[in-house]
């Protein structure tokens, strides 16, 4: 009688195995689905434009975006190409009222070679992201 109770238990615990690595497996196709959208919102254009409009003048301009309805702040740090480095603001990261659609800002300087600029984006929730880092 032990010999008949031991056959039924290895076959139970391997079909068991089974369902759970099949359960696993259809998670993960799920999940991975799920995340397709991330993808799509890294390619999403940035809020932020820039050009230079002169040999001594940068333009920023904040067109907004679905996800930057909270951003509070925008800090503009331009390095030109002798290695001068300068910051400005718009906005403020301690508000309360998110910076509108349309904002801009503009830095004065030498820009007369390759000018490094990164934009950071403060938000309400305290967070911050780069949100523009281009050469000009």
């Amino acid at each position: 009688m032990d010999i008949l109770m031991t056959i039924p238990y290895p076959l139970l615990q391997k079909s068991t195995i089974a369902v759970f690595l099949l359960a696993l497996v259809t998670l993960l196709l799920l999940a991975s689905g799920c995340t397709s959208g991330s993808q799509q919102q890294a390619n999403a254009p940035s809020p932020v434009t820039a050009a230079q409009t002169s040999s001594s003048r940068i333009h920023i301009t904040y067109t907004g975006s679905p996800a930057t309805t909270n951003l509070l702040e925008l800090e503009a740090t331009v390095t030109d190409s002798s290695g001068k480095t300068q910051t400005k603001s718009i906005g403020d990261r301690f508000s309360t009222t998110p910076l509108r659609f349309g904002a801009t800002l503009d830095l004065d300087g030498s820009f007369g070679g390759n000018d490094h600029l990164l934009v950071t984006g403060y938000f309400m929730d305290g967070s911050q992201q780069h949100i523009l880092d281009i050469t000009i």
